[in-house]
């Protein structure tokens, strides 16, 4: 399954459905918010859109948020951040923050400006490697040392 995927040509990619891996990251999530934001209740993102894009290949996900957790959306993001993969693995290793991929011209916050600084301080502000303490082991190694 997986060298399916890995095969797909990248000009696919951009056709494919949101809503799967939308879903998929909404549940990931949720399980994972209580120990990355243990004091967040999210209320600045209740019945607000984000959208997280990759640069290349052109593909992204709308979540929000509401009131008891992330939820895939089918919508306009209030605010897109949009990086590399590359980047967004650079700033959950902690090899980049946001605010220097900010103002590299890396990382491109459109929209509702309020909503996408809220955002980039709370990813700043995340501990990754609380993240890396609940992955399984290959997936712990792929986000590098703690």
């Amino acid at each position: 399954m997986i060298r399916f995927f890995s095969t797909l040509p990248a000009q696919a990619l951009p056709h494919l459905p949101e809503a799967p891996p939308a879903m998929v990251a909404a549940f990931v999530l949720n399980r994972l918010a209580p120990r990355l934001w243990q004091e967040e209740d999210f209320a600045w993102l209740s019945g607000r859109a984000i959208r997280i894009a990759l640069t290349e290949p052109a593909i992204g996900i709308t979540l929000g948020h509401n009131g008891r957790g992330f939820v895939a959306l089918r919508r306009e993001g209030d605010v897109t951040l949009r990086a590399g993969w590359q980047d967004f693995l650079a700033m959950m290793r902690q090899e980049s923050d946001p605010d220097t991929l900010f103002f590299q011209r890396r990382l491109q916050i459109d929209g509702d400006t309020e909503l996408g600084l809220h955002l980039k301080n709370r990813l700043d502000a995340t501990d990754w490697d609380q993240l890396r303490a609940v992955l399984p082991g290959p997936l712990a190694q792929w986000l590098g040392p703690a």
